[in-house]
């Protein structure tokens, strides 16, 4: 089932890209931090509440003053104002109790000890709920100790001047400084992340420069690796062996146009002075004669040849014009050796055919197997002396062809799939391209081709484990 196409809505600037992924993820973040902020927003201020109770009893603790007999005077009114217990009597509470619970100090007139709700007197309990008069407190007790003699002092504050102090400044207060925050740090965080983002970025923006430069002059130069982000150095590198594959195909092309150049430029050398001589010429060379002179024709046949083959190199060299299929090669192999068999009787060659057993089927091109037999036989025919063998002997993973002529040099071995290279012991006039269409054709099906002297003669092996071995 095709998938439908869902175009994309990211921007197309990779900074673009990382600045919305950072936006988001600040989004989301802040929006669990608020949900989370809603969910214990009412326990965590009870529970602050209780401990800035604890807290401030504790500091008032540590300011009581005592008269001569040791009995409490209430806080030294030097280090704090006694302005909240005078006129929030019935929101703020300070008590100072023996451990029995009676009072020796209270700033509301109240005797009795502040005792949590349900139950009395505790002074274990260093924070508990109450209530005064009706309304709810939070209040706590910490102790005081002196020579000889352990106070309590009680501290409460009323839940609903807390709550009036919140809604009426603390909240707005909050909500304000929180919107403010917010605000300057998206500020600093937009133009921070710029900066950042432009340094980061930057060994991009060389590369790009880099292969804005390359042209077909300079293809030669590489894009650097230094500085580069870790993640794309795989992408750059990967150009980088693109541009050699490129740049030798483009090698490959120039000295193929100027080889070509090159070997056609006799051929049609020799037919404009043919031309220019009348097209006419004796046959014993004197000048003096009748009829079209062979020469013209022989050199038009040579130079049709040679485009020919140029023409099938650069068809063997496109791999779209492959059609690789599983077939049987042998009608395919019969064809291309009795077509060789005219050329063989020409040059009083034999060829002799020998399949082996397990001969399956392949993997590949007819059209191209016929082309690749044929070259090889011809380049074997035109290297075996007359009245010999030229063997093609075809098994489960390949064939080999092998001829009982002179051999190669081995120096020249490296050479032979050379473009028009021609060895000094060839008795045709062709252009050198023959075993190159071989090495295209082989290379577009994975197989691989090798050229070695045999015990007589070259021997010409193409092999592959891609094709199907029959005892397997």
């Amino acid at each position: 089932m095709d998938i439908p196409f869902v175009k994309s809505h990211w921007p197309r600037s990779f900074r673009g890209r990382l600045l919305l992924v950072y936006v988001a993820g600040m989004l989301l973040s802040g929006g669990l931090v608020m949900a989370a902020v809603m969910v214990l927003l009412e326990p965590f201020e009870r529970y602050m509440l209780q401990h800035s109770v604890i807290d401030r009893a504790e500091q008032i603790a540590k300011i009581i003053r005592f008269d001569a007999a040791g009995l409490p005077l209430g806080p030294d009114r030097a280090r704090i104002e006694d302005w909240p217990f005078a006129s929030l009597s019935e929101e703020v509470v300070l008590r100072i109790v023996d451990p029995h619970g009676t009072a020796f100090y209270t700033t509301d007139g109240q005797r009795a000890p502040l005792a949590p709700v349900g139950s009395g007197f505790d002074p274990l309990a260093k924070g508990f709920v109450m209530e005064k008069d009706g309304v709810s407190m939070h209040a706590a007790t910490v102790p005081l100790k002196r020579p000889g003699r352990t106070w309590y002092v009680q501290f409460a504050i009323s839940d609903r001047i807390v709550l009036l102090m919140q809604h009426s400044i603390g909240l707005p207060a909050l909500r304000q400084g929180i919107v403010a925050t917010c605000l300057t740090f998206l500020v600093i965080f937009f133009i921070t992340t710029h900066l950042t983002l432009r340094r980061v970025l930057r060994p991009l923006r060389v590369a790009s420069r880099q292969a804005q430069r390359i042209t077909p002059q300079s293809l030669g130069d590489r894009l650097e690796l230094q500085d580069l982000p870790s993640e794309l150095v795989p992408l750059v590198d990967a150009f980088n062996r693109a541009l050699d594959r490129v740049q030798l195909g483009f090698q490959t092309q120039q000295e193929f146009l100027a080889n070509a150049a090159h070997e056609l430029k006799t051929p049609l050398s020799l037919i404009r002075a043919q031309v220019e001589m009348g097209g006419h010429a004796s046959d014993n060379g004197s000048g003096s004669g009748s009829g079209q002179s062979p020469y013209l024709l022989q050199d038009i046949d040579r130079m049709a040849r040679q485009v020919q083959q140029l023409l099938h190199l650069a068809e063997a060299s496109e791999p779209r014009n492959y059609r690789i299929e599983r077939c049987d090669p042998r009608s395919t192999i019969l064809e291309a050796s009795d077509f060789m068999d005219r050329v063989a009787e020409r040059g009083q060659v034999q060829i002799a055919l020998l399949f082996d057993e397990g001969v399956g089927p392949w993997h590949v091109d007819r059209g191209a197997l016929f082309t690749l037999l044929k070259n090889l036989l011809e380049n074997a025919i035109q290297h075996c002396p007359p009245h010999r063998t030229v063997r093609l002997q075809v098994h489960g993973r390949g064939f080999v062809v092998s001829d009982e002529g002179p051999g190669v040099a081995q120096e020249h071995l490296g050479k032979l799939f050379e473009r028009f290279w021609r060895g000094a012991s060839r008795r045709d006039e062709g252009a050198g391209l023959g075993l190159s269409i071989c090495q295209e054709i082989v290379t577009a099906h994975g197989w691989t081709i090798e050229a070695r002297n045999g015990a007589v003669g070259l021997e010409v092996r193409v092999t592959h484990a891609s094709i199907p071995d029959p005892a397997q």
